[in-house]
């Protein structure tokens, strides 16, 4: 009985060494195809947020973000409309959960710039977060918002990146907080 179960036991490793070369390696990673992209969720990278909506950073943010015009293309730049809308009620509830006086909300408000952080994502998967052309004045900047309180809610502000031009088409753009949580917009 102990050899049939020996000889059972061995069939079955040489049966699964046999089928663990029947897996196909891992290769690199493909881009979403177009179908993929519109099973994503949106606001991630294989389905950017389109221009015009608006879509929270995460599900305990106090940041909705989005583009609300599509990328301006310069030479050698990009610049990104960006609409960003202030949960003060979450900001409350975070400060409360830290321990804090959720009405310092209201005393210190906040500052988008020191908040946020800005990328575009070029074609080649690089990305790109710095301004590098003086020579070019972008109004309405986002590192120009400031300090902001209650009741301000809906602001709107420009990004704008130095990109090499081979990077711009195909590009899309990510908000980050400074938790982490992201999202992906469109470009155009």
């Amino acid at each position: 009985m102990r050899s049939s179960l020996a000889v059972a036991a061995a069939g079955l490793v040489i049966l699964a060494g046999a089928l663990a070369g029947c897996v196909p390696e891992s290769g690199p990673t493909a881009l979403p195809t177009a179908s993929e992209s519109t099973q994503a969720a949106p606001g991630t990278r294989a389905n950017p947020l389109p221009v015009g909506e608006v879509i929270p950073l995460s599900d305990t943010s106090a940041w909705t973000v989005g583009a609300s015009a599509a990328t301006e293309v310069g030479e050698g730049y990009v610049v990104l409309p960006l609409r960003i809308l202030i949960d003060w009620d979450a900001i409350r509830v975070q400060l409360e959960a830290n321990g804090e006086d959720p009405a310092t909300a209201d005393t210190l408000g906040i500052d988008p710039w020191a908040s946020l952080i800005v990328r575009y994502i070029g074609a080649s998967g690089r990305s790109f977060e710095l301004y590098e052309n003086g020579s070019v004045d972008v109004p309405d900047e986002l590192w120009e918002v400031g300090t902001v309180y209650p009741p301000a809610d809906d602001l709107t502000a420009n990004v704008a990146v130095t990109v090499p031009a081979d990077e711009i088409e195909g590009g899309v753009w990510t908000v980050l907080n400074t938790s982490g949580d992201a999202v992906f917009l469109a470009a155009r």
